[in-house]
């Protein structure tokens, strides 16, 4: 947004008003809400959705927006197929639901150097 054309929302309460109007309607059809179908509603993109997360008067409502969308997919979870919202959660969420785990072998921020050699 920084250079580029103008903001399409420039107050917290629009974007909260349509975004609002999509969890209503999601509630309506009995559909789960995401994060691809909340861009298509606001009419922005995904990189433009992570722009208003950055500006510090839309970033707790863009992080309740996420809060909402994530709850209703760990309800999910309770269901009898919860292979799909693992899925979602694992990709949309991805800094909270993962599968591995990461080690950084280091020691004082420098690589372990190895230096057993085999015997001849």
């Amino acid at each position: 947004m920084a250079g580029g054309r103008p903001p399409k929302y420039k107050t917290v309460e629009d974007l909260a008003s349509k975004a609002d109007a999509y969890f209503g309607h999601c509630l309506e059809i009995k559909e789960l809400p995401e994060k691809a179908g909340l861009c298509l509603a606001l009419g922005i993109s995904r990189d433009t959705y992570s722009e208003y997360r950055k500006k510090p008067e839309f970033a707790d409502a863009i992080k309740g927006f996420d809060s909402l969308i994530e709850s209703a997919w760990v309800k999910r979870l309770a269901g009898n197929s919860p292979t799909g919202a693992i899925f979602y959660l694992k990709n949309a969420f991805s800094e909270h639901y993962r599968d591995r785990q990461e080690t950084d072998v280091t020691s004082g921020g420098e690589a372990i150097k190895i230096t057993w050699q085999a015997p001849m």
